[in-house]
């Protein structure tokens, strides 16, 4: 992080924008070349279209259309009282849509955390809108259909899970069964308004103040997340069941769970969460993918900014080049 000045989100670099799709209000920064190679950016828990401000900046300036969206229900984005919205189908609809207006045939799609499982699916449910997929953070192929919480376990185990560091501790001892316990914890009802009740809490404790984030930035988070609060960033922990029946309904056939589009994953060697072994047999879904590792935490993108734009370009050029070898192969025939 040496030599990377901390970013103002106000930056006249960032264009903050809002596009109306058929269902939704977005709220999305747009940086560089308007009729550059197109570059969306899709955030995780707890972040928003802020996490890739590194990343925004440096792509732009290598004149490539950079796109960051508060994804559904964060930030300034529509946060909708329908549970439905918030699962992986629709919102890879919403997505479509907003390329629509915004009159983007195909992208080049990255995303970290939850966006990082966002775009996997949007790979699958809107193979024609994409050109490449790249991932940061590694997460496991298969999952449980639906998760249900025990009170034994809240009262004993998660009940003060604002509290990160107990929370990192049980991830270094376990960290798949924690991945599965925070998820429980967030489908408490209760958990909203604890979070809401904290959010200074909350993001002082994941983020901290310090070289990667300075107290300003950590303020525009908290201002960010007061709009509509933690209901439906927490949301996307409540539809497992709604994602396995949505795919069950659209991607019925065994074949469709294949993603073809050319992609890249990236691991972080030092995620707490979500370790590298969890990408084991990614390729058996996604022929051909690359990966790379950055000896980085999860939050690897203010983390480790330099490594990551050199190796995220990498990734961006490959993409691009395949696309491109794939397009005059086809043109040949």
């Amino acid at each position: 992080m040496a030599g990377f000045s901390h970013i103002d989100p106000n930056d006249p670099a960032f264009t903050h924008k809002f596009a109306q799709t058929k269902n939704l209000r977005y709220h999305y920064v747009e940086a560089g070349d308007p009729k550059g190679e197109p570059l969306v950016l899709v955030h995780g828990f707890p972040d928003l279209w802020y996490g890739w401000r590194y990343q925004i900046k440096f792509f732009a300036e290598l004149g490539y259309r950079v796109i960051a969206i508060d994804n559904v229900g964060y930030g300034q984005t529509e946060a909708p009282m329908e549970l439905e919205k918030y699962g992986l189908k629709a919102q890879s609809d919403q997505l479509a849509g907003l390329l629509d207006a915004l009159d983007i045939p195909k992208i080049t799609l990255i995303g970290h955390d939850w966006g990082g499982a966002f775009v996997w699916r949007f790979g699958l449910y809107y193979p024609n809108r994409v050109s490449g997929i790249i991932r940061y953070v590694q997460d496991s192929c298969v999952f449980p259909i639906a998760l249900s919480f025990s009170p034994r376990y809240r009262a004993e185990a998660m009940d003060n899970f604002q509290l990160v560091s107990d929370a990192r501790r049980f991830a270094c001892e376990c960290a798949q069964c924690m991945k599965f316990a925070y998820q429980r914890e967030f489908v408490d009802p209760e958990t909203v308004a604890k979070f809401d009740n904290n959010k200074s809490k909350f993001i002082l404790g994941v983020l901290k103040a310090g070289e990667c984030h300075g107290q300003a930035e950590l303020d525009y988070m908290v201002q960010e997340y007061s709009h509509s609060g933690y209901r439906g960033p927490l949301n996307y922990y409540k539809t497992r069941r709604i994602n396995f029946d949505d795919e069950l309904a659209h991607l019925p056939h065994k074949h469709q769970h294949i993603i073809h589009t050319p992609s890249w994953m990236i691991l972080a060697k030092n995620d707490p969460y979500l370790l590298p072994h969890m990408a084991n047999g990614m390729e058996k879904v996604i022929p051909g993918v690359k990966f790379a590792t950055i000896d980085a935490g999860h939050f690897c993108m203010t983390e480790k900014v330099e490594e990551v734009n050199q190796t995220l370009k990498t990734a961006v050029e490959d993409l691009i080049a395949r696309r491109n070898a794939a397009t005059a192969s086809k043109a040949s025939l």
